[in-house]
């Protein structure tokens, strides 16, 4: 039967989610993927033995913080085995590797250590963040007009929904070399502290702190896998191999999908995944509200993408001295002067992310196989679009990054067996987003909260979901979407 309550295209975390919540509350839902895998950017891949998750580095609160209350609600908390990691991150940062605690105590603690000078104004800097928090709560947890008295407690969070991160740090008086250290994060949000919206920085920051940094036994693709298996425990569909070519559309209304090997599916509502550049252009290329939204939503801001080199080694990464779970390699303490360089290509010239898999989840891979991911920003028009240059570039680029890692950490180049570089190109070709971009549009201030792209759309009965919308891109951004559409969407359907 090929009717459906909602059908759902895109299988990323944003429609998985999306999915899975609508199924919990009783609704039948189908999903269609034009990928192999489901999961988007939270999938795995093998080479020569060796299992690389795609994307995932940590999340916070997988247990009892705001992921796993997420989880709960897809009903997918009892399939995921959370990993605490011992530090969100650790950083070579002026010749010495600091190890950043996720208590807060201890954290402040070190950074008083750090900048000796400026006690007081961290002082102030971690008051506000509790502030910051605590409205960030009222505010998230506000669901009927009497609990709008949380309100009066969301002041500063409010405040900080108008700043950058950089604005919001140094507002208490830190010195440039405190906020660079303090938010040396920055890449994996996909823009430098002066230009990130506080809020993409400080959500996270409170996830990672307060209610601890996990990875997911497994990787990214067993979160991906227990969202399929949630969908199709109470009747639903996950279709790979399944592109959706058109929404159709009745009375103005979306009421089902067409395939791209012709195969129709109805239902009384449609969630598109995908990014809205394709929805509103080659979904819906017959509809008029469609092509205005498409000349809108392509004015707006695209994120950057990414470079991964992949490595597989035949010893395990702690015989060189890797020990740290993600380790960003700081070569260039001013982040504007790293974005730049990054975005001009002189890769060699920025900061690079280690992340070691080994450290996070040891069953991964078999004992003796090692596993760890180069990663740093970058930008499709970095990479020549014709084959044959683009091929050379790749294998330039993967002996230089090499280079570089043989010198930190000698006799490294000998043991590796696998090196796989994803490129901004291949970030492209795997999602179909515009620039290979995997954080949706960029998080701005202009373009972060209430100012991020709705998920309600131009067109009745369809919904945008993912990165590109609010709340916002990352592994809980792209969920909560999901999550907070299907809610809206079982009102609305009851």
């Amino acid at each position: 039967m090929n009717q459906y309550d909602v059908i759902v295209i895109g299988a990323g975390l944003g429609g998985l989610s999306c999915a899975a919540r609508l199924s919990a509350l009783g609704y039948r839902t189908a999903v269609f993927e034009s990928h192999t895998l489901a999961g988007g950017f939270a999938t795995e891949f093998t080479r020569k033995g060796y299992t690389f998750d795609v994307s995932l580095h940590g999340v916070g609160g997988l247990e009892e913080g705001s992921f796993g209350r997420m989880l709960k609600d897809c009903h997918v908390d009892q399939q995921i085995v959370p990993l605490r990691k011992k530090h969100p991150y650790s950083i070579r940062w002026e010749g010495q590797t600091i190890d950043i605690p996720s208590d807060v105590q201890e954290y402040v603690q070190l950074l008083k250590g750090m900048f000796p000078a400026e006690v007081a104004a961290i002082d102030k800097l971690f008051a506000g963040i509790r502030r910051f928090e605590t409205g960030f709560t009222a505010f998230s947890s506000l669901t009927s007009w009497r609990k709008l008295a949380g309100l009066l407690k969301a002041g500063t969070f409010f405040r900080w929904t108008k700043m950058t991160t950089w604005e919001a740090v140094s507002q208490f008086g830190l010195s440039d070399r405190f906020t660079e250290f303090f938010t040396a994060l920055w890449p994996y949000y996909g823009l430098p502290p002066k230009r990130l919206a506080a809020l993409y920085f400080f959500i996270p920051w409170i996830g990672y702190h307060l209610e601890g940094t996990y990875y997911i036994q497994g990787g990214a693709q067993a979160l991906s896998n227990a969202l399929v298996e949630a969908i199709q425990s109470v009747g639903g569909e996950v279709h790979l191999r399944s592109q959706v070519s058109e929404i159709i559309l009745e009375r103005g209304k979306a009421a089902g999908v067409r395939l791209k090997k012709g195969d129709v599916y109805k239902a009384n509502w449609v969630v598109s995944g995908i990014s809205p550049h394709h929805t509103y252009g080659r979904l819906l290329e017959s509809h008029n509200a469609a092509r205005r939204e498409l000349e809108a939503v392509t004015r707006l801001e695209t994120g950057t993408s990414l470079t991964q080199l992949y490595l597989g080694l035949s010893c395990e990464p702690h015989e060189f001295g890797i020990r740290e779970e993600d380790l960003i390699l700081c070569n260039e303490p001013d982040s504007e002067t790293d974005y730049e360089v990054m975005m001009s290509g002189q890769y060699m010239k920025g900061n690079w992310m280690l992340t070691n898999y080994n450290a996070m989840d040891p069953t991964l891979n078999e004992a003796g196989k090692g596993v760890i991911a180069v990663t740093f920003l970058d930008r499709l028009e970095n990479w020549p679009s014709a084959r044959p240059e683009y091929k050379a570039k790749k294998k330039a680029v993967t002996q230089q990054i090499l280079e570089c890692l043989e010198q930190l950490y000698p006799g490294f180049s000998s043991k590796v067996v696998v090196a796989e570089l994803g490129t901004p190109r291949t970030m492209q070709r795997y999602t179909a987003n515009p620039g290979g971009a995997v954080y949706g549009y960029a998080q701005t201030v202009r373009q972060s909260g209430i100012n991020r792209l709705k998920r309600k759309s131009a067109v009745n009965r369809l919904s945008l979901v993912g990165a590109w919308t609010q709340p916002g891109g990352g592994f809980q951004g792209a969920m909560n979407s999901g999550i907070m559409e299907a809610d809206r969407i079982a009102t609305k359907l009851r």
